[in-house]
């Protein structure tokens, strides 16, 4: 079972889907999430901190470690992991990439009664270049 949750930046501007994989994180991990408008104001932090695309994600690494270790028997992990790893990142490839997909999919509802093959190829070639977006603006996950 996962954990999904939508959370608000520090500065209250934007907001972001989060998936918590496996569940083994609780949400309270994530100290703070910072936008790019907040994420100017924080003095970044390796050790707790991981940056995407100009979003800043603070985790609590000490409950962290104490959650990683006694689910998945991981030690040593960093900011890095936890979110390349899925145990505390975004739902989708992006903070907004949840209600990107959904917008794709009510733009598309019509398509679908009329023409599922064309429907499903539409919606892949969306996704496709919507991806080679992602990875043009340095999106960590759509550069895996």
């Amino acid at each position: 079972m996962c954990l999904h949750q939508k959370r608000a930046c520090v500065c209250g501007r934007e907001e972001a889907f989060l998936f918590h994989r496996d569940n083994v994180l609780p949400e309270e991990v994530l100290l703070a999430l910072y936008c790019p408008v907040c994420a100017r104001e924080v003095d970044f932090d390796p050790s707790t901190m991981v940056r995407d695309a100009g979003w800043i994600l603070e985790y609590d690494m000490e409950a962290a470690l104490f959650y990683l270790g006694r689910g998945k028997g991981l030690v040593g992990a960093s900011p890095e992991m936890i979110f390349d790893g899925d145990y505390c990142s975004w739902y989708g490839l992006s903070p907004r990439d949840l209600e990107e997909s959904a917008r794709l999919n009510r733009e598309l509802e019509s398509l679908k009664r009329e023409d599922l093959r064309r429907y499903v190829e539409e919606v892949r070639l969306r996704r496709s270049l919507r991806v080679e977006e992602l990875k043009a603006q340095g999106w960590r996950k759509a550069l895996r």
